[in-house]
């Protein structure tokens, strides 16, 4: 006698599975039970062939955190075709891997398995969204499963702190100048200098003492002194990048070079911005850390650390104001053509003009004056508006009529394909029934046609798009031209930067800016590329 899962299920729409690793199975994988996607696979696929379903795809998910929907990208994209109706019905091998958040995500999942009608098969229990008794036992699952995540990561961090209290190292990254290695006969890891050692050491030494100079004597660098020192010497930096001020600080604060170990000086906290729960690391407040004396062996001495930590406090950053607002027309429009990051306004304290440059220390691009850089960009806008009004707006070009013909090509022998992939799908059910078909075979058959076909629906989709963006094409060459248009005019009567700012990103994706030649007062390879924002 069948159980109430393995009752056969009538042919429909298609059924999926969705599989999600824990950080438990990994611990599982560990004392030797196997791949726990893999034997998940077998036993849902399984169940699948016993219920004659047809599996259309298989969602895959790795080890990710089960407290949020946000961290689980392909949890998301199940969620998406659920709700657009996409599945009869999702196989999973027990509820709690659908969700373990807080209430929001539990409601997230229950409504778009409700609303859209789609059955939850587990190897226990078949849940039907319809059936009130099914919808509470659901929510109930959910919030047990919630319970259990909180108890486990409780257990976590306290084994965390009893690691940092021992002396262990408690993150799975090392900081940069050591190697985390597994403890000897216990459990937990620990630290080891390697190469990188003497960077950090000299870094210390730098800030605190100074390089010699061709006199002798020695002079401290600063922060960005001394991230410039390590660019120029081609060390890369704890990214694979290239130093900044802020990556030496972060050396310089951190006690585990002086042998420390330090836990919650940047926890992790949830706020609430436009409606979405944000994950940030703030720092810590002084004395809400837990630090201890670690195992591992320290690359500088106590004395030096706590050197730098007082000439750290003593010489705090000193950001500028955010109430001020915009004070720059060019802000975040223009792009450095060397290393691709945003260019920034360079006020000078001896009334100078303000300048524009890449904030990049090593990167090869020069400054110009703002006003320049800003001309540039006006007449970059009305020569490309001269050379736009060139072409009639109204006139369909051989290159768009050729387009539009392919296009329409296209989308007629996709139709047929689609066609042919219905034919095909009947005949495996006729085939099946018939007992010529194996369900094994069956099963490969229906997920090969129902991939396809998939990929058929994509497609046709994605050439109607483009026939509508080829439609709307001429009408939107008529929308630009005034557009820009009105932004010339406007400019100059704009009495803000911020004012100025917001006209040139209604019509500007982005402007690049190459220089690496010339200077204030001599001839430049100055060169402006301007990307207008088309609709089309």
């Amino acid at each position: 006698m069948l159980s109430e899962t393995s009752k056969i299920v009538p042919f429909g729409r298609d059924y999926c599975i969705y599989l999600r690793k824990s950080r438990s199975d990994l611990e599982a994988e560990a004392h030797g039970q196997g791949d726990t996607l893999l034997r998940h696979r077998t036993k849902l696929l399984s169940l699948a062939k016993a219920m004659r379903l047809n599996i259309g795809r298989i969602y895959e998910e790795g080890v990710k955190s089960g407290e949020t929907i946000t961290s689980r990208p392909i949890m998301q994209e199940l969620l998406h075709d659920v709700e657009a109706g996409m599945w009869a019905g999702v196989l999973v091998m027990e509820v709690e891997r659908l969700a373990r958040g807080d209430t929001i995500d539990q409601g997230l999942v229950s409504r778009a398995f409700q609303f859209s009608g789609t059955r939850i098969i587990t190897p226990v229990k078949t849940y039907d969204p319809q059936s009130e008794f099914d919808q509470e036992y659901f929510e109930f699952g959910l919030f047990m499963s919630r319970r259990e995540y909180k108890t486990i990561n409780r257990r976590q961090q306290l084994g965390r702190l009893a690691s940092v209290n021992e002396g262990k190292w408690p993150s799975n990254r090392a900081p940069y100048g050591y190697d985390r290695i597994k403890l000897e006969g216990q459990k937990g890891w620990t630290l080891r200098p390697n190469k990188n050692a003497q960077v950090v050491a000299d870094i210390f030494r730098w800030y605190t003492e100074g390089p010699p100079a061709a006199s002798g004597a020695l002079r401290r660098l600063g922060p960005a002194k001394i991230a410039s020192r390590l660019n120029a010497a081609g060390i890369p930096s704890p990214g694979g990048h290239d130093w900044t001020q802020n990556s030496v600080k972060d050396i310089l604060r951190n006690p585990a070079y002086a042998g420390w170990v330090r836990w919650g000086n940047r926890p992790q906290v949830k706020v609430l911005r436009d409606g979405a729960v944000v994950k940030t690391r703030p720092r810590a407040e002084a004395g809400s850390e837990t630090v201890s004396r670690g195992l591992h062996e320290p690359i500088i001495s106590q004395e030096i650390f706590d050197q730098a930590a007082k000439l750290l406090k003593n010489n705090p950053s000193r950001p500028g104001p955010k109430q001020l607002g915009i004070k720059s027309s060019l802000a975040g429009l223009v792009t450095c053509g060397c290393c691709g990051r945003k260019m920034v306004r360079r006020p000078y304290r001896s009334g100078h003009k303000d300048g524009l440059i890449c904030p990049h220390p090593s990167c090869p691009t020069m400054s110009s004056d703002l006003d320049i850089v800003e001309a540039a960009i006006l007449q970059a806008l009305r020569s490309w508006l001269a050379d736009f009004d060139q072409a009639p707006p109204d006139d369909t070009t051989e290159a768009e009529a050729a387009e539009q013909a392919s296009l329409e090509r296209s989308i007629s022998a996709l139709q047929r394909e689609m066609e042919q992939v219905a034919q095909q799908e009947q005949r495996a059910y006729d085939l099946v029934e018939q007992g010529v078909y194996t369900v094994e075979l069956f099963t490969a058959r229906c997920q090969e046609l129902s991939r396809r076909r998939l990929d058929l629906e994509q497609r046709i989709q994605a050439a109607g798009a483009a026939m509508t963006a080829l439609e709307q094409q001429l009408q939107a060459k008529s929308l630009i031209a005034p557009a820009v248009r009105r932004v010339l005019d406007s400019y100059a009567l704009a009495e803000t930067p911020e004012e100025k700012n917001a006209l040139l990103h209604s019509v500007l994706k982005d402007v690049v800016y190459t220089k690496t030649t010339g200077g204030r007062y001599q001839a430049s390879n100055m060169s402006i590329t301007i990307h207008p924002r088309l609709p089309f």
